[in-house]
């Protein structure tokens, strides 16, 4: 049986954009009906290929309507499926004025005996909410993220038969309540960051605010376009700096998803001193970024052979 293996040429533009042209010819042999070795013609290149036709391994050829002739080159290396063509990345940012704060709100209260520092841990936490609540924030935005009772130690020296040694001792318990807040009306934050922390009293921690998006999907497609729009400018930037022309897009990946990038403030924390006589807390926002990643791989036009 005669074996014939397509000529082909592949163009490869890989990490070093590395540009390759190989042709391949395969020749084979069998036997005459006679049982003798029989000499196969080697088989003749491709010449006559229409113009506007993409190849791609163990396929026919597909028409794509070009005036030149695009080769669109598959390999398997070390038994992993690559493309071969330019591949680029592409990143897309949208910058989105917030629409809502996130607020991280701790109360803790150290006392002697665990019932003791639960205790005003609760009322401490009980006076937050009616503040949250009292100044516009929803019940449902209120959500807890934490609660923990740990026990406090200190470390004492005792004396004994064999001498001095220390020993760590129980000497109170520490009751932290842990909640995110949500706040939708930003015009707002710093009214319901005074009145909380007031209301709370020594037991309240700030542990910071950030500022974000409540449906940031609605900017996605935004973000998509550029990202793709980013991809196709690097790769007709890398077609013309070597001389070739780009051709339709052979291979793309969205990686990671549209993601929005939240905006922090400044950490802060009060005590009762600075909570009783102060100016009002001003908060200011910035843009929320909301990105795109792509990867992409265009294919390489080479003009057809006449």
């Amino acid at each position: 049986m005669l074996e014939i293996i397509r000529n082909r040429k592949s163009v490869f533009v890989g990490g070093a954009v590395a540009l390759t042209m190989v042709a391949a010819v395969a020749c084979g042999s069998g036997l005459d009906d006679d049982g003798a070795l029989a000499t196969v013609a080697p088989i003749a290149p491709i010449t006559n290929v229409p113009a506007g036709t993409i190849f791609a391994p163990s396929s026919e050829a597909i028409p794509i309507g070009f005036n030149d002739f695009a080769r669109v080159a598959a390999s398997q290396v070390n038994g992993a499926f690559q493309q071969v063509g330019i591949a680029v990345s592409g990143r897309g940012t949208v910058a989105v004025d917030p629409d809502i704060a996130i607020l991280s709100l701790r109360v803790e209260a150290r006392e002697t005996t665990v019932s003791e520092a639960r205790q005003v841990a609760a009322t401490a936490m009980e006076s937050a909410r009616a503040a949250l609540t009292g100044a516009g924030v929803a019940e449902d935005d209120i959500v807890t993220r934490n609660f923990s009772i740990q026990p406090q130690f200190t470390f004492v020296e005792r004396d004994s038969a064999l001498g001095k040694y220390g020993e760590s001792v129980i000497i109170g318990y520490i009751v932290s309540n842990s909640v995110e807040v949500t706040i939708r009306d930003l015009d707002n934050v710093g009214t319901v960051i005074d009145e909380v922390s007031e209301a709370a009293g020594d037991e309240v921690r700030i542990n910071g605010i950030s500022f974000g998006l409540d449906n940031p999907a609605l900017y996605g497609d935004t973000a998509r376009d550029l990202a793709a729009r980013d991809a196709h400018g690097k790769a007709e930037l890398y077609a013309r700096i070597l001389g070739v022309e780009l051709g339709p897009v052979v291979f793309l990946q969205e990686t990671g998803g549209t993601s929005p990038v939240a905006v922090p403030a400044p950490m802060m924390a009060f005590t009762e001193d600075s909570v009783r006589s102060f100016a009002p807390t001003q908060i200011s926002s910035g843009d929320v970024d909301v990105t795109a990643s792509v990867s992409a791989v265009f294919a390489i036009v080479i003009p057809a052979v006449q």
